[in-house]
Order: structure tokens, then C-alpha cells, then sequence
């Protein structure tokens, strides 16, 4: 039997219908709309498409957006001073910097100087080191959206084994804290991982992030296992996108499993949405308090 597809799309507009009303609620007490301010660097056509849908999204549940794209070749000196202005800004609630940034910008280094009352993607040092001492303040959008999603179809993660393949700090780590705040035994699996499919085929729930197009075949796979694929790969010979995961074999296999697209990618957006309301709740004060 197929497995169960694990609906993100729809959703994602159940929870943009209520963040709609929770914003304009937010406007009328406060008098100003939540504000999410995007930073692209260069000119990656990817990058480009997930920013506009980001500023699409915010728009259409009634926040404000701004937009800078930097040319490619800007120094880190000029990126820090931009979000220097932006984090002393008191109309901006939440900031973004696109990734991937160029190799010449220490990406620690600009993520570091995002305040962390505006980190509305959960990826600044704080953040994240929040988040592993289970005090969180903005949690990393994907990994919250994939958990959504688990708990809108009733499946508990306690007591699961789950295995995360990938370790990334936008994703794969954040993921693995996530998953073990909510009483999971995690497994990290990685490029240096050896008999990797003697992992994988442990897990109760695969959490795949590997940036591979297809990598996860139906041998990799417990029988009945949950798999949660949060990758996206453009194909040149190909029409349409692709995840991590090889689709066809693997719903043979997987009990629930996301499709890409419309699992994953529509929550990483409905959850920076959130967190952005969420940072102005939390930075402004409503209106003759």
C-alpha cells in the first residue's frame, strides 16, 4: 500500500488564514504592520525565486516587506553596515539574509550580527544556542514546519527512533535538537557516515537533508517508517523539482511520506511568517501602553 502524502500545501494556507487575522489583529492594537526585511546577495536564480515567494507570502497575510539585492562582489564591510541599520531600525521586526551567500562573506560572521530579537529564520549563534539549551527564541523555519506538519497528522515523535541525514545549522542540526526536546533518540548521519543504509533503515522517522537529488532509494527505508523529505533540487533534464528522496520507490516503503513539492517547502514559508508576527509581538509596544 502507498504511503500517506503528508499535505504541506493545504496546510499551510489553514495556518496563513489565521496568521491573516492574528496580523490584522496585531495592526489594529499596535498601528503598524509586522515587517520582514529580505537580504539577497548576487544574482542566484534560486535564491531570487525563494525570496520573491517569501515577500509574496508576507504580503498576502497583510505584513509590510522591504527588499535589498546586493551585487555579488559587495564587501562584508558593506553587508554588516546594512544590517547594522536594519537591526536599529524600530519599523523592521524581522530580518532574513538569503542563502546561499558568495564565498568571499564569512556567513557566520553576518548571521552573527543579525539582532536576536529580529532572527526570524532561528539561524543566528544565539538562536541556535538557545535552542540547544531548550530555551528557544526563534526556531529554525524548516525543521518547525516539518514538526508542524507531524503533529496536523497525529504522529508523535516521543519514544520514535529517528534518524536525521544532514547537518547543516540552516537544518539537519536544528532538526536533531528539535527532534530530541520532543523525547525522540536521535541519530545525526552525514558525509562521513560509514554503512550508512544500516542507519538509515533504523529509523522510525527519516528527516532527509542532504542537498542530493533522489539520494534516498526504498533499500534505505524501514518498512512503514516516516519520512520526512525537506530537500529541492532543480534537474536540467528534468521537468519539475525534486527532493532528497526518490519519490517513486520509497511510497512504496514509507508509511507517511512528504511530497516535493507541496510538503515541506510550503511550511518553511508559513513558519517564517509566524516568527515574524511572533518578533513583533515581542518588539512593539501596543498602541498607548
Amino acid at each position: 500500500m502507498a504511503a500517506t502524502l503528508l499535505d504541506g500545501r493545504s496546510l499551510a494556507r489553514q495556518i496563513r488564514e489565521r496568521l491573516k487575522e492574528e496580523v490584522a489583529e496585531f495592526i489594529s492594537r499596535c498601528g503598524v504592520p509586522p515587517k520582514l526585511v529580505t537580504v539577497l546577495v548576487g544574482d542566484d536564480p534560486a535564491s531570487a525565486v525563494y525570496v520573491g515567494m517569501k515577500q509574496r507570502a508576507a504580503q498576502e497575510v497583510g505584513m509590510a516587506t522591504e527588499g535589498f539585492h546586493l551585487p555579488a562582489d559587495i564587501s562584508e564591510a558593506e553587508v554588516l553596515a546594512l544590517l547594522e541599520r536594519l537591526n536599529a531600525d524600530p519599523t523592521v521586526h524581522g530580518i532574513l539574509v538569503q542563502h546561499p551567500l558568495p564565498p568571499h562573506l564569512n556567513e557566520h560572521r553576518v548571521m552573527a550580527s543579525i539582532h536576536p530579537d529580529k532572527d526570524v529564520d532561528g539561524l543566528t549563534p544565539y538562536s541556535l544556542g538557545s535552542l540547544a539549551a531548550r530555551h528557544p527564541t526563534f526556531v529554525p523555519c524548516t525543521p518547525l514546519g516539518a514538526l508542524r506538519l507531524l503533529e496536523h497528522y497525529g504522529i508523535g515523535v516521543e519514544g520514535k527512533e529517528v534518524v536525521v541525514l544532514g547537518r547543516s545549522r540552516i537544518n539537519g542540526m536544528p532538526a536533531a535538537l528539535l527532534f530530541c526536546h520532543h523525547n525522540a533518540t536521535v541519530t545525526i548521519c552525514h558525509t562521513r557516515t560509514q554503512n550508512l543504509p544500516q542507519h538509515t533503515r533504523r529509523a522510525d522517522i527519516l528527516y532527509v537533508s542532504v542537498g542530493k537529488a533522489e539520494f534516498v532509494t526504498a533499500e534505505m527505508v524501514k518498512p512503514g517508517a516516516i519520512v520526512i523529505d525537506t530537500g529541492y533540487n532543480r534537474l536540467p533534464d528534468r521537468k519539475g523539482d525534486v527532493g532528497d528522496v526518490h519519490f517513486e520507490s520509497v511510497k512504496e516503503v514509507a508509511s507517511f511520506l512528504t511530497p516535493v513539492p507541496g510538503g515541506v517547502g510550503p511550511m518553511t514559508v508559513t513558519m517564517l511568517l509566524a516568527n515574524t508576527l511572533l518578533a513583533a509581538q515581542r518588539l512593539v509596544q501596543p498602541e498607548g501602553a
